[in-house]
């Protein structure tokens, strides 16, 4: 069955043409002319693939992507990654193990697409000054739009019930006109002249002020509290049945959030001193130092939820100081013999984590410590200690691939005598 799966793609005829439509880049071969159309299709064009495919693939995305990376692109990439994945995880054990390894990476590197979308929330308009981000925040506003465009006027219908009665109840007075038309009132409409006056007292008390009051504050509450609750049910209460990946780059999202809102504090403090200080003033030496500290902050905070959105697509992990450490010691380290648990982390075996330097005083000897940041290749590491964990961890998923290809030789076999049984 292996050995089908990589004649397979032998049989695609892989040239020019199929690698340009791949990128989804126009071919210069093709004739946009009418008149053309009967030759190409009686001798279609084909260009054996060169260095100037190359050169042609490069121009193409160069020009596509000139603008940055939007929504849609993003989410091509996921899905790039992951069927890239899925296939050579395939033939390493077998379809349904590398199907279940693949949507692990996808649904860690959705909580990292959410948190990108989430970018656009808090600082919107800003992302407008940096040209890399332009198309990201254009497709984030249609996002935004068609959203609020879908749910105007769901809350009329039954298609969600909390809405409905929201509409209903909570927003009984804010109908045009100020009239009051929801079932409760027409019900009030009964009562008799005589406890009108009392009645009416009771109802506008209710449905006009303690209601929204209390709907105003629940539905703050819940959006403040169900991500954490959220994740302490799965992360924590749960984590027997979360994988490490998923619960590592989640955790790493709520430690790296502490860090965020110090960011996005110092953005929006330079923001304002930007417009309300530096332009009214006429500040031409200070504009563009602030703009691009601005600018910087933007685009560094941006590129690093892409890093990690990356790293969770692919499975893997990566070292941060401080913010890895506490992470880290809320879900323990990753387990080694576990084929789903992704890729390796080298600082777990390792506990020198800063490298220290000798600085040669007037009377002594000074040591200045920096924290290690690369840790080899996707987190292999390169110390013995990481050798020897790298090792066994080796030896244990050759076992499991060993397990996995008798498996799947086993069935194969026995779907050949099933063949051959029918004829």
């Amino acid at each position: 069955m292996s050995v089908l799966l990589k004649l397979f793609p032998l049989l695609i005829n892989i040239d020019q043409e199929t690698i340009l439509n791949f990128f989804g880049i126009q071919d210069p071969n093709s004739f946009s002319d009418t008149s053309y159309n009967s030759l190409t299709d009686l001798a279609p064009v084909s260009t054996d693939v060169s260095l100037g495919t190359l050169k042609l693939i490069f121009e193409g995305l160069l020009e596509r992507y000139q603008d940055g990376l939007g929504l849609v692109d993003i989410e091509n990439i996921i899905i790039f990654i992951s069927v890239v994945r899925f296939i050579i995880l395939a033939l390493k054990y077998n379809i349904k193990t590398s199907f279940y390894i693949c949507c692990i990476g996808i649904f860690a590197g959705g909580l990292w697409y959410f948190h990108l979308k989430d970018l656009f929330l808090w600082y919107r308009d800003l992302l407008l000054l940096n040209r890399i981000t332009g198309k990201f925040v254009e497709e984030a506003r249609t996002l935004e739009i068609t959203e609020q465009a879908k749910r105007l006027g769901a809350d009329r219908g039954f298609h969600s019930p909390i809405n409905f009665i929201r509409y209903a109840l909570v927003d009984s007075g804010q109908r045009p006109g100020g009239y009051q038309i929801d079932p409760i009132s027409m019900l009030f409409t009964q009562v008799p002249e005589t406890l009108r006056a009392q009645t009416d007292k009771f109802y506008y008390s209710v449905f006009g002020r303690i209601l929204p009051t209390m709907w105003s504050f629940l539905t703050k509450q819940a959006v403040e509290y169900l991500p954490i609750i959220t994740y302490l049910i799965i992360v924590r209460i749960n984590k027997k049945y979360c994988p490490y990946l998923i619960r590592w780059h989640w955790t790493f999202l709520w430690t790296f959030s502490a860090v965020e809102n110090l960011i996005i504090g110092l953005v929006r403090r330079l923001q304002y001193y930007l417009f309300l200080v530096v332009v009214p003033e006429d500040r031409y030496l200070e504009q563009p130092i602030v703009l691009g500290l601005l600018v910087g902050i933007l685009f560094s905070h941006l590129i690093f939820v892409i890093f990690g959105l990356l790293h969770a697509s692919c499975g893997q992990y990566f070292y941060c100081p401080f913010i890895t450490e506490n992470a880290e010691v809320h879900i323990g380290p990753r387990p080694q013999n576990s084929i789903y648990s992704g890729g390796y982390a080298a600082w777990q075996n390792n506990k020198q984590k800063r490298i220290e330097w000798m600085v040669r005083g007037g009377k002594g000897t000074w040591k200045l410590y920096f924290p290690r940041l690369w840790w080899g290749w996707l987190g292999r590491g390169a110390s013995i200690l990481d050798n020897d964990a790298r090792y066994k961890e080796r030896q244990y998923r050759t076992k499991r691939r060993k397990r996995f290809i008798s498996k799947r030789k086993k069935r194969f076999n026995k779907f050949i005598r099933t063949i051959k049984n029918w004829f």
